[in-house]
């Protein structure tokens, strides 16, 4: 009997139902994309690239590249402009009628609808359909994709910008007591971006709580502080002057303690995120049910078995979240389907705490051989993990699916072949401590557990002190409203000092409020010069200046003082990325922000991450990071991989001209290339990005291209035109359906870092009047540093005696930046 093909139905193409089409690529189904756009892409398609020196991490451009990717994906297919009207229940699978009268049966449904941004027409008090300087978040990243921003600052080199968020997000009052997760982190970009673009503006943000959460954002958060004046507190209400149009809030002025009026040419709604506006006739054609927000991320919410929601249907997300919830949802319908028929290969996990136990037990779990690399103390004594504990790890060699791991224990010297690793560290944890105290405060973990295991002997007067060491870290603030809430219902009186609260995840809000019903006092101070902290007795005195009543010093005395502790990169995550071939971030942690990659992979194909060794985790987001890696097993191939093979891949080595340098397995980003049994160097297929770094660093020209040789490219080079070579991933994607002029050529190549000087060199001499070479902004090639490469490469043919400086540029130029491209082509 002929087995059939299982069709799936994605609905939405967003980026969580693109991300979810991808993963199911090279796996034996049909794909059904429908979409209520006339084309892929979502939302996130249509906002601006925040990159001002180098990429800012938004991933915005990455939505452009999926769009492009999924409408040439081979078992795909896509339905534009149209909805689905009907679904009926056909035994074990589902007729799907569309709106276009199109009908198909699917087995499965991923349910990636994505949300509609919230509406402020319905609060009177911003005026926000009166004047015309009001406006949203969304409209603001248009303004800036279309480059059309200057008309609205009043024709002024230095504009005043106002930007309020939470509009329409934590409202108990309207139903939406739920934290938009993104709003923060878009606001410190577009202002990030708008000083930029205008470094005279002045900037003003207000806020209730800035979410300062995440790799990418701290950093950020840091420098942007510097330049904007940042006031805790929501206006009211916006005025407007009739006659100079000029906008007007009123905020207290923290020097003269008044109320007083600030003048502003255009203010911004950081508008929240709501449901699908087409959610209530999904649901019902889906037999699902939502929570009362309107998402599915609490146990209020019913799911049927056939359907996996994904993305911001799920609840409000981030644009790598959302890819990654794509990646996971898929993951699940091959698991549901039984179509994961890949060899379940030896995983090792790196890492000391219970995160690596965690990341080891769910793999074991899933029937794959685990190696621990670490104590795994939380582990049961039968546990089939292999456990390796007080090893070194001398060294990391391989590609995926064939890692070889040399190792030291017990002084012996050992080799273990694997398919992928996990790294799972712990970073390092210490308690911060207040200097000139003779009582010892307690730490946030220490208090926990007094709460759990004596309950009884707890103080009666307990202060929790956050955000004084620095930012707070997410898990610690919902750990001490959590702690809290336990406290107060045992009669003990909580107060929490902070600088702003954390409400991340699903039900941080409403923990927030309940902490807040339940009598915990909120104290809030600006600067760590406002607290003052003494002992008194056996306990503390804290006189404190809050920041809503600053002429006012409080005193506040406690039993117990709970500090969190500080996180920092632990002394051996240098050497582990050594080890490991891969870069650390800004602070000093595993995984660069680079989001190419992010947010559980690397260039290096099977080097995962999990936990706060590379990113800011609780619980819920470890748990997804575990999916994630699970659905990467599920969709991806990991098992001894393919050698260069010749005409099936788009380089290779010709070992008659290779001198044996080595520069190629020195310079490769992604360490795809190997030492072979000859000791000879040699591309390990499966593992290449096809960047061709190797192509154009070779001394020997040993390494050929099939389709980007310098020949080739050089070739497509016409007299007296300008040619423009452009990463496929960016500058060649925002060029788009543009109507380049007759005296410009594009030419398309797999990565900036294509590109060298001879090849520069030779586009001249073949009669091009003008070379530009355009990728990625920095931090944001998919093989790490084309862009630099590239860079570096015109610097050094400009360097030449005589070289006319017009004749090669460097232009980074993203996916989503076509009018920065057409800009860019006219004043050419």
């Amino acid at each position: 009997m002929k087995k059939t093909i299982p069709n799936i139905l994605i609905l939405g193409a967003g980026v969580a139902g693109m991300a979810a089409a991808q993963a199911l690529a090279d796996q034996n189904v049909v794909v059904y994309l429908v979409e209520k756009e006339n084309s892929p892409g979502g939302h996130a398609a249509k906002w601006a690239c925040m990159a001002t020196e180098s990429c800012e991490n938004c991933g915005a451009c990455l939505s452009i590249e999926m769009a492009d990717q999924v409408q040439k994906q081979a078992n795909l297919i896509l339905h534009l402009n149209t909805i689905v009207k009907a679904i009926n229940k056909k035994n074990q699978s589902y007729e799907i009628i569309l709106e276009n009268k199109v009908s198909f049966f699917v087995e499965k449904i991923i349910m990636a609808t994505g949300f509609s941004p919230f509406n402020p027409a319905g609060i009177n008090s911003l005026h926000y359909d009166a004047y015309k300087n009001v406006i949203t978040t969304a409209e603001l990243n248009t303004l800036l994709k279309e480059e059309t921003l200057f008309p609205y600052f009043n024709q002024k080199p230095d504009p005043k910008i106002a930007f309020i968020q939470c509009v329409g997000s934590r409202n108990r009052e309207q139903g939406r007591d739920y934290c938009s997760q993104v709003c923060c982190k878009i606001s410190m970009r577009h202002a990030n971006k708008i000083t930029h673009l205008f470094p005279e503006s002045e900037i003003t943000l207000f806020y209730m709580d800035l979410q300062v959460i995440g790799k990418e954002i701290r950093p950020l958060f840091e420098k942007l502080s510097k330049n904007i004046e940042l006031i805790q507190g929501v206006p009211a209400e916006i005025l407007e002057n009739n006659q100079t149009k000029m906008l007007t809030l009123v905020a207290e002025d923290k020097k003269t303690l008044s109320r007083v009026s600030k003048a502003f040419d255009l203010i911004v709604l950081s508008v929240g995120m709501l449901p699908s506006e087409n959610l209530k006739a999904t649901c019902d054609m889906l037999d699902v049910q939502p929570n009362s927000w309107g998402f599915f991320n609490t146990d209020q919410a019913s799911l049927s078995k056939d359907v996996v929601i994904a993305g911001c249907a799920n609840g409000p997300k981030d644009i790598l979240t959302s890819k990654q919830d794509g990646r996971i949802a898929a993951g699940k319908v091959i698991e549901d389907l039984g179509l994961n028929k890949k060899k379940k290969v030896r995983i090792a996990v790196f890492g000391e705490g219970i995160q690596a136990d965690q990341t080891a037990l769910a793999l074991s779990s899933k029937g794959y051989p685990t190696w621990l690399f670490g104590p795994g103390k939380s582990l049961s004594a039968d546990t089939p993990i292999t456990i390796l504990n007080d090893t070194n790890i001398i060294s990391i060699n391989g590609t995926a699916g064939n890692f070889s791991l040399y190792y030291q224990l017990n002084n012996k010297k050992k080799n273990l072949t694997c398919g992928a690793i996990i790294a799972a560290f712990e970073p390092e944890q210490s308690l911060n401590r207040l200097g000139g105290l003779l009582n010892k405060p307690l730490s946030l973990d220490g208090w926990a557990k007094r709460i759990k295991t004596d309950p009884d002997n707890l103080p009666d007067n307990i202060v929790i002190l956050l955000d004084y060491f620095g930012p707070e870290i997410k898990s610690f603030a919902r750990l001490a409203l959590e702690t809290s809430v336990k406290a107060t219902e045992l009669g003990k009186n909580i107060s929490i000092i902070m600088n702003k609260m954390l409400v991340n995840g699903a039900s941080a809000q409403r923990l927030y409020d309940t902490a807040r019903q339940k009598g915990i006092n909120f104290f809030r101070f600006e600067t760590n010069k406002d607290l003052k902290i003494e002992d008194s007795g056996k306990g503390f005195l804290i006189k404190l200046k809050e920041a809503t009543l600053p002429s006012i010093e409080l005193d506040i005395n406690c039993d117990c003082l709970v500090l969190p502790p500080s996180l920092s990169p632990a002394p051996g995550f240098k050497n582990a990325g050594d080890l490991m071939h891969q870069p650390l971030d800004r602070e000093g942690f595993l995984q660069s922000a680079n989001i190419r990659h992010r947010l559980t992979q690397s260039p290096r194909k099977g080097i995962f991450f999990a936990g706060t060794c590379h990113d800011e985790t609780d619980q819920n987001d470890l748990d997804n990071e575990i999916n994630d890696i699970l659905a990467a097993f599920s969709t991806e191939s990991f098992d001894l991989p393919k050698i260069e093979i010749k005409g099936d891949t788009w380089v290779e080595i010709d070992q008659k001209k290779c001198a044996q340098c080595l520069t190629c397995i020195r310079v490769c980003p992604h360490s795809a290339i190997i030492m072979n049994e000859n000791n000879r160097p040699q591309i390990v297929q499966d593992s290449c990005f096809s960047c061709h770094l190797c192509v154009s660093s070779c001394p020997a020209y040993a390494i050929e291209s099939k389709t980007l040789a310098n020949d080739i490219i050089t070739g497509k080079v016409t007299k007296d035109k300008i040619v423009i070579l452009a990463c496929e991933r960016s500058a060649a994607l925002a060029a788009g359906n543009i109507a380049l002029p007759d005296n410009i050529t594009l030419i398309p190549i797999s990565c900036a870092c294509r590109i060298s000087s001879d090849v520069l060199l030779k586009a001249l001499l073949n009669g091009a009047s003008k070379v530009i070479v355009a990728g990625c902004h920095e931090d944001n090639c998919r093989s790490v540093k084309g862009s630099n490469v590239a860079d570096a490469s015109v610097r050094q043919v400009l360097s030449i005696p005589g070289m006319d400086a017009s004749k090669i540029v460097w232009e980074p130029i993203a996916a989503n930046e076509t009018r920065k491209f057409e800009r860019f082509i006219f004043n050419m």
